[in-house]
């Protein structure tokens, strides 16, 4: 079992609290201003990918009051995997607390089996933002590798004083069905989801901006929907992972910095 946990604490700003690591990740700082409010970390790994029989294991708490941004390295390559692949993930955001992770986008191999759980626990007053991004697979290499990694399943769970308030199952099995079938991916090849809540404040605003910049996008399919009147998901179908990366950090960062500004004001 593979396995890395993290722990903010709060000084003037928020800081690294506790950290644990085995191979072959590696979690670093990457918060270029000291004095920034915003924790920001980033994980590393020294292998090229999730390997056959591989697990992840994956624990974060963000306390009261403290701010993270976790970003990731690279693709995350998920190799031919006769035996499976797992991930799971358990995220703690607490009172007053943000926390936004986009990471980069997920590229299941030929042959690829791949099963994740995440499970995210707010509080009424913490600050969210959560994407995932799943592209076809290695679509240029040789004749090109679309959808033909065997499985892949996952489910996340988030939960607001224990009440479930959003779950997301994706489990798609190239072989039972036809991607490109209506109502599949059609003509595309990548999808991505973004999710986001924050406390006491009507999110159709930060909707209508988000819409009026995605419709300018050209190769892309989308539609947002308001979940709850302080929470939105966002989902995108294109045919390039790093178009739609690009989108999700631009949202990310518009929003640490949001953060930034009240905790600063604060």
């Amino acid at each position: 079992m593979e396995k890395y946990s993290l722990k903010t604490g709060l000084r003037e700003q928020t800081i690294l609290k506790d950290v644990y690591f085995t191979p072959p990740f590696n979690l670093v700082e990457v918060r270029e201003n000291k004095k920034n409010p915003l924790l920001e970390m980033m994980v590393m790994s020294s292998s090229p990918g999730i390997l056959n029989d591989d697990f992840y294991d994956i624990n974060i708490e963000v306390i009261d009051g403290s701010s993270l941004n976790l970003q990731t390295q690279s693709y995350q390559r998920i190799y031919v995997s006769d035996k499976g692949t797992n991930q799971q993930m358990n995220i703690s955001v607490g009172d007053r607390a943000y926390f936004s992770h986009v990471p980069h986008p997920v590229v299941p191999h030929k042959g690829a089996r791949y099963t994740a759980k995440s499970t995210i626990n707010l509080k009424k007053s913490s600050t969210f933002l959560w994407s995932d991004i799943l592209t076809c697979g290695r679509k240029f290499m040789g004749k090109g590798e679309l959808f033909q990694f065997k499985k892949h399943h996952a489910i996340t769970e988030i939960y607001q004083e224990d009440v479930l308030i959003f779950k997301d199952n994706l489990y798609i099995v190239p072989e039972k069905i036809n991607l490109k079938d209506f109502g599949q991916y059609e003509e595309y090849t990548h999808q991505g989801s973004l999710f986001f809540i924050v406390p006491e404040t009507d999110v159709t605003e930060r909707m209508v901006h988000i819409s009026n910049r995605l419709s300018k996008e050209e190769g892309i399919s989308y539609g947002i929907s308001k979940l709850l009147d302080n929470a939105y998901i966002l989902r995108i179908l294109g045919n390039e992972g790093q178009q739609l990366y690009k989108l999700f950090t631009e949202i990310r960062l518009a929003e640490d910095k949001l953060i930034n500004q009240r905790v600063s004001i604060n």
